[in-house]
């Protein structure tokens, strides 16, 4: 075997051609899975204590040159991902004709292979937190996701190292589902890690700003996909877990969020405020007038129109379950470009930032994404939009909006976004056309998703506020449809200086 050294990450040699072709002379290591070793099918490992050998026998080349090339090509991207100790070394063996690639990195202790109850209470946290911090910077940097699992990750050296990443493989970024299963097996696997309350609080604590780095609406993504995930008896630890990292408000401007909603009462639907006073104020009195007195707010308090800081008193004022749309968030985090608006919407939106208070800003930061009972949920934009505020539910999303309500046994959502009043529903493993009845039953439909229509900005080319009454005993919503005044809005909008295309806009109910 011939051994061609094609360098290191850090231009450092820590074996020359005879050392190495004694090692890939030794008897490969047994890979197992959760063992010292671990390695996919074709993984070929060497080791003598000291340094380890890894070659891909799946990865073959027709010649030297293109191995060549290859390592060099490796050498930078790896260079550049700044993940894998600085002395890992990218090789070239030829054997009999057959050109194989291989690197060589110093013997390191998988995290996987670590006694955790021998390591003191600090330090653990201080380990998961950089596999954390390790995982998340490569996520934001590239778009791309590491292999999850204690397994891929080594100290990089003794005492207060770093976190080294072992695997080869690089994988598509995936929004945070493999993080979230890696962090439910972290719960679920507790006892071994020596994690107690107090530990996953304090992790709680130290994810969030890493989550709030890769974008705004990350921390949520993590929380929601924590919040389905069957994690056993450490249900506790799991609650401690999200109390740190997915603290709200008050519970969604609620004063008791664990008991909304009160059973048997019917829930008021209103969505799409878009800071539109009087739309909001002619709802209210309409839903006062048939006596309901609980209401869910399907997001988006805020944006487009001239009254947020008004609209925002008022929800919180009459104790609304409120969700969290696109330009609450927006406002809350003052102008996140990552957040799907349109330009009039961004202007807007801007504007509203510098007329809240801090307080407002954070209330509406601090609002939930979903709301789910054991057999419907709510979101501002789409259940199957890990956001929850940034997708919309119309013709060519319902077919998949409808199959993941259908395999998640959820029979209804409720969601706001699309400014379109109306239902998308499935009955007998049917897709029925989109209808917008004044009064919707539920009952018999193998799922359902509907939206109360907007109280602050129709599309339905009239100027009325939409809204609904949901009667969850009878599994019925009854549709609103409201004149207003429209007329001290438009002054107010004319006031502050919005433009003159929202101002026509908003007169068409466009």
């Amino acid at each position: 075997m011939d051994v061609l050294i094609m360098g290191s990450l850090s231009g450092r040699h820590i074996a020359d051609a005879a050392q190495i072709l004694s090692l890939a002379e030794l008897e490969p290591v047994r890979l197992t899975h959760q063992g010292a070793y671990t390695g996919k099918p074709g993984t070929r490992i060497h080791s003598d204590g000291r340094m380890v050998l890894k070659i891909n026998e799946n990865r073959r080349f027709p010649s030297a040159d293109v191995a060549e090339r290859w390592c060099d090509l490796q050498l930078q991207k790896e260079k550049n991902y700044a993940i894998y100790h600085p002395d890992r070394t990218w090789l070239v063996l030829t054997d009999n004709g057959q050109c194989l690639t291989a690197n060589l990195t110093p013997q390191l202790v998988p995290l996987h292979q670590l006694d955790f109850s021998e390591i003191g209470k600090e330090e653990r946290v201080r380990l998961l937190t950089c596999v954390l911090d390790c995982y998340l910077d490569f996520a934001r940097r590239f778009n791309l996701k590491l292999d999850d699992g204690l397994s891929n990750f080594a100290l990089c050296e003794a005492g207060e190292g770093g976190i080294c990443y072992l695997d080869d493989d690089i994988y598509p970024w995936d929004s945070f589902t493999s993080l979230s299963a890696m962090l439910g097996n972290w719960l679920r696997t507790s006892a071994s890690l020596s994690l107690d309350a107090d530990d996953w609080r304090q992790m709680g604590v130290l994810l969030k700003p890493l989550l709030r780095t890769h974008s705004s609406d990350a921390g949520d993504m993590v929380c929601e996909s924590l919040k389905d995930q069957i994690v056993g008896s450490h249900e506790a630890l799991k609650q401690s877990f999200l109390q740190a990292l997915c603290a709200r408000h008050a519970a969604a401007a609620v004063d008791d969020a664990e008991a909304w909603p009160v059973t048997g009462e019917a829930i008021g639907l209103i969505a799409d405020i878009h800071a539109n006073l009087p739309a909001l104020e002619a709802v209210l009195r309409v839903l006062d007038q048939r006596g309901i007195r609980q209401y869910l707010m399907l997001g988006d308090v805020v944006g487009y129109g001239p009254n947020p800081k008004a609209c925002i008193d008022l929800v919180r004022e009459r104790n609304m379950y409120c969700l969290r749309g696109n330009h609450d968030h927006y406002v809350a985090h003052q102008g996140d470009v990552r957040v799907a608006m349109g330009i009039m919407a961004r202007r807007t939106g801007d504007w509203t930032v510098g007329v809240l208070e801090e307080s407002d800003r954070q209330w509406l930061g601090g609002l939930p994404v979903r709301y789910r009972s054991h057999d419907w949920m709510a979101v501002h934009g789409a259940p199957v939009d890990k956001s929850f505020f940034n997708a919309y539910v119309y013709e060519m999303t319902s077919e998949r909006n409808l199959d993941f309500l259908v395999d998640s046994g959820i029979g209804l959502c409720l969601h706001g976004h699309s400014h379109i009043q109306g239902i998308y529903a499935r009955s007998g493993g049917r897709d029925m056309p989109f209808t917008c009845p004044e009064r919707v039953v539920l009952k018999g439909l193998d799922a359902a998703l509907l939206c109360p229509g907007s109280v602050g900005q129709p599309r339905g080319g009239k100027i009325i506020a939409q809204a609904g009454i949901f009667y969850p005993h009878n599994l019925t919503v009854e549709m609103l449809s409201l004149n207003y005044d429209i007329t001290p809005l438009i002054e107010d909008m004319q006031r502050f200086g919005f433009s003159q295309d929202l101002i026509t806009r908003t007169r068409e109910g466009r």
